[in-house]
């Protein structure tokens, strides 16, 4: 596995002033079990969009402004979220929500998940920040992915997470604390184009923290 914490180690000059955050990037899906490293803030496992996947969520992501969320085991969650939605969801879709809750529990260690799907038009979370949870994994299906950075809240030129990338996030809750300094966004998106404002993002956290 290559991991970005051996090219940005605590204490690297890309790093803000008193940061010692380390994300780990690779396409393996280990990866995502480096966030249970108490010097690790972000894990990414970055792996291809499947083949027509566009043409198998284009109709979900023209649907946007939508939201759908639930909490529950991870398989009803994600039964109740895709009947919250009211409109055909297709079964490649559903299936790798599934897998990503199971994944997600798993990691925590928690039966229940909270689970949303975001149909996304605007400029959402446009401040780099931490999330006032324990862990959260985020995929973005379609569209921009979330941005995220080591040089702090005013960085020009941060890291971008591409289309079915999964990403997982240590927040201020969670304990121990996070190593401060790596931060994350959505991306603005009210600069582009209409037609490529629309964004589809899986968001799953720990149950019960609103």
């Amino acid at each position: 596995m290559s991991f970005l914490c051996e090219v940005f180690p605590p204490g690297s000059s890309l790093l803000s002033p008193g940061a010692t955050a380390c994300a780990a990037v690779s396409a393996d899906e280990a990866v995502l079990l480096e966030i249970l490293r108490p010097d690790v803030a972000f894990a990414m496992w970055l792996r291809p969009a499947p083949v027509g996947w566009s043409r198998l969520t284009n109709a979900l992501l023209a649907a946007a402004p939508f939201r759908a969320k639930a909490e529950d085991a991870p398989e009803a969650a994600i039964d109740a979220l895709l009947a919250g939605l009211g409109q055909p969801v297709p079964a490649g879709l559903a299936a790798d929500m599934t897998q990503l809750a199971r994944v997600f529990a798993a990691i925590t260690g928690r039966p229940t998940v909270r689970v949303r799907l975001d149909g996304v038009t605007h400029d959402a979370c446009r401040t780099f920040h931490l999330d006032s949870v324990g862990l959260r994994m985020l995929c973005t299906y379609r569209g921009a992915g979330t941005q995220w950075t080591m040089c702090g809240p005013e960085c020009r030129a941060p890291q971008q997470a591409p289309a079915c990338a999964v990403v997982l996030l240590k927040g201020s809750r969670h304990q121990p604390p996070p190593p401060p300094g790596c931060l994350h966004r959505s991306p603005p998106v009210s600069t582009l184009p209409e037609a490529r404002r629309a964004r589809l993002v899986l968001c799953i956290d720990e149950p019960g923290i609103f």
